[in-house]
């Protein structure tokens, strides 16, 4: 028994020094510094597993650098920092050095089968990512965005009323999360939107856990089982969509995509689970960003009185057929990015603050990085935003603390017009096209509950969750747990019917 314990111990001791020897002789002396390993070319995977999206910004704590080296199997990662390397980066003179690096990450939580696979890898090679491209022509500017986001308006203004009712109790993410779903989800996917099924929406919150498997597990399959039974759920719904023609009444985005994937050779099956991709930039964030939001108002009462004046101050006060016991107030949504200046601030610390997006880039050939570190070809450039929104020399020594008040100030508003200062929605041709939909909804739903509502903690105080168990990689962390809280019908608004408009002619982003 001892012969065999020690010979483990040896073959253990053994591989461990070759590991050792390996990670160290194929890392080149101008590589950019290799962080000490205590697991050779696993110790990455463990630390994210352990600390999740902290991992990144943890180390560049502990050890102060500007960019490192990290090593994973069969895959080395360079992790940049400070803000001139990313400027570099970025420039127009490096676009064809660094290339972005989206598409294995849909590939992988998709479940593509191999011949789709082929087919999209050479379509994108040629004509470049069409998703992108799509959402780019529909939801970054001009009529379509407006159309998309009356759309989700409309469906909020429908559905608040019967959700949010007096002293309704829940839980404050799951609260708005739903809301937000079913609203934006609407808005694409049009009247036979898949996630109007309970049991779907169910299925897709069931599926999330899994992508953190699909990404770090080494057999994903046996770890996540129950999540890609989810994931099956959901791919089943859209495949019955398409069958049924709900592509042809979702708004435009849909059905063009739909027919570019039937061009490149994708059947619709293989269609369906590209919606994956479709619902996950919808979904990911928008709820989690809501909740922060929401938080952070409702938890200081003079910001909340301070957004409340600003939106009362925007809205119409109208009579209702001459009955002046009963008013309406109608709030055109269009305008409160302009006129609700504490309510944008406390979007855009939320945004900085919190956000944990990391911009990934694959590098095409070596190169040397500002004359200094040598970057091997294939190798995966990780910008992480967290080391861009808690830099000192970039906002100040409360880089670290929440404070709206810096985005009323001109100073740090100009860094709002700078990715390597303010980068929420990463940067570059992948910086997201649907955030100005996004943001629309989410500052029009939080608009509709802070001037009908009093949101009450049930614990009495509201305690700022922990982010511990945050997912990697999602753009924005959720909370460790939940808040469980109690709408309360304002006494001032009981009397009071709230319109929430979203105007059809206006221009916006």
């Amino acid at each position: 028994m001892h012969t065999l314990l020690a010979v483990g111990v040896a073959i253990i001791l053994f591989a461990y020094f070759i590991l050792q020897a390996l990670l160290h002789s194929t890392q080149n002396k101008r590589e950019p510094r290799l962080l000490e390993f205590t697991v050779p070319f696993l110790d990455s995977a463990i630390g994210i597993m352990r600390h999740g999206a902290s991992y990144l910004q943890n180390l560049r704590n502990k050890h102060q650098v500007s960019i490192h080296t990290l090593r994973m199997p069969f895959q080395r990662l360079y992790i940049v920092h400070a803000p001139h390397l990313i400027q570099i980066i970025q420039s127009k003179a490096n676009a064809a050095t660094f290339v972005p690096n989206l598409l294995d990450f849909g590939i992988l939580f998709s479940g593509l089968n191999k011949d789709a696979q082929i087919s999209l890898r050479k379509a994108v090679s040629v004509q470049g990512n069409g998703f992108t491209i799509s959402v780019h022509k529909y939801l970054l500017s001009g009529p379509s965005l407006n159309t998309a986001t009356k759309a989700a308006i409309d469906r909020l203004s429908e559905s608040l009323p019967k959700s949010f009712t007096d002293n309704h109790q829940e839980g404050l993410l799951e609260l708005v999360r739903h809301e937000l779903a079913l609203a934006l989800t609407g808005a694409i996917y049009g009247p036979e939107n898949p996630f109007n099924d309970p049991e779907i929406e169910a299925s897709w919150m069931g599926f999330l856990p899994g992508i953190s498997h699909l990404l770090y597990s080494p057999f994903p399959y046996l770890t996540a089982r129950k999540a890609l039974r989810s994931r099956s759920r959901v791919i089943d719904a859209f495949k019955k969509y398409f069958r049924t023609g709900g592509h042809l009444q979702a708004f435009p985005m849909i059905s063009e995509m739909y027919e570019i994937n039937k061009g490149h050779g994708i059947a619709p099956d293989e269609s369906a689970k590209l919606e994956l991709a479709t619902s996950l930039a919808m979904l990911s964030s928008g709820g989690i960003t809501t909740f922060w939001l929401l938080f952070h108002i409702l938890s200081d009462a003079g910001t909340m009185r301070s957004i409340r004046d600003e939106l009362y101050a925007v809205a119409k006060d109208e009579s209702k057929n001459g009955d002046i016991t009963r008013r309406t107030k109608v709030l055109i949504l269009n305008g409160i990015k302009e006129s609700c200046p504490t309510l944008l601030a406390m979007l855009n610390e939320t945004l900085r603050y919190h956000s944990t997006v990391i911009n990934i880039k694959e590098v095409q050939h070596d190169t040397t990085l500002a004359e200094q570190y040598f970057l091997k070809k294939e190798a995966i450039v990780m910008i992480p935003g967290q080391s861009v929104h808690h830099n000192t020399d970039i906002w100040g020594p409360s880089a670290n603390t929440f404070d709206h008040h810096r985005f009323i100030s001109a100073e740090f508003k100009k860094n709002l017009a700078s990715t390597s200062a303010f980068r929420p929605f990463g940067a570059g041709v992948t910086m997201c096209p649907g955030r100005h939909f996004s943001t629309n909804v989410i500052l029009s739903l939080v608009a509709m509950i802070v001037v009908q509502y009093d949101v009450l903690p049930q614990e009495g105080q509201w305690v700022t969750p922990t982010k511990r168990n945050a997912d990697l990689w999602n753009a924005m962390p959720k909370p460790d747990w939940d808040i469980n809280v109690r709408l309360v019908k304002r006494v001032a608004e009981k009397e009071v019917e709230w319109k929430f408009v979203w105007s059809e002619g206006a221009t916006v982003v």
